[in-house]
């Protein structure tokens, strides 16, 4: 049988613990503070995958720890990609199995491919302009948000007219904006509009609570066991 290492025990760690007892999955470990890794490293030991929502700050630490103890690994977390490449060449060399994303939520990796699709239709309009608003919780560190930098790379993959995202105004035509809110409690909203002098189109993913996130990761969790290897969400999120 299965058993699931939920590391993080903040908001979205109580999330995935919710889902995992609603489809009867075996919790094995929870950890959440340095002195937990003490305690609880033989239990986490005997886990089947790991389920890692933490911050940016430690993440990178927790990758090592199940790379090297060969515990398949989900990873929510976002802003750890300045290790990006570190991170995924330490995968490759311990024979990992990992799935990564700045989003977990199907509903926003079906997001990811309308932006696609719709900026690729923009480049052939060029009355366009673009840009994009995210608005998260006030205690969110990230900003812009991993999912509004992934919409932006979407974005300067299809779209020819601009060549770089920034945060805030941008200072040319050349540049994709993308304007960071943090609101009080809010979950997570992503808009992109394509705005012209006629009319405007935007595209809107909203978060009604954090049940998608974990879900997705939990799906994730238990189609890595019987698919072995290294993924992005975004790859994988209709097989799942």
């Amino acid at each position: 049988m299965i058993s699931i290492a939920i590391i993080g025990y903040g908001k979205m760690g109580h999330e995935v613990e919710k889902i995992l007892h609603e489809r009867e999955i075996p919790i094995g470990v929870v950890i959440d503070t340095e002195l937990d890794w003490i305690d609880k490293w033989d239990q986490f030991l005997q886990c089947s995958v790991a389920i890692e929502f933490t911050s940016p700050e430690i993440a990178p630490q927790i990758f090592k720890k199940c790379f090297e103890n060969h515990i398949p690994l989900i990873s929510g977390t976002t802003g750890w990609y300045a290790q990006f490449y570190e991170t995924l060449d330490s995968a490759k060399h311990h024979n990992a199995s990992f799935i990564y994303g700045t989003n977990f939520s199907i509903g926003a990796n079906l997001f990811f491919s309308a932006v696609t699709y719709l900026s690729s239709l923009m480049n052939y309009q060029s009355q366009y302009d673009s840009s994009i608003e995210e608005t998260h919780h006030i205690t969110k560190k990230d900003a812009p948000s991993g999912t509004a930098i992934t919409t932006a790379e979407l974005i300067l993959q299809e779209l020819n007219s601009k060549t770089e995202w920034v945060k805030g105004n941008p200072l040319n035509h050349k540049q994709l904006p993308i304007y960071s809110h943090r609101v009080g409690e809010a979950i997570g909203e992503h808009n992109v509009t394509f705005s012209s002098n006629e009319d405007s189109l935007s595209i809107v993913h909203r978060a009604n609570n954090r049940v998608g996130f974990a879900t997705g990761a939990v799906k994730a969790a238990i189609w890595l066991l019987k698919n072995p290897g290294i993924y992005n969400i975004s790859e994988i999120f209709m097989k799942i």
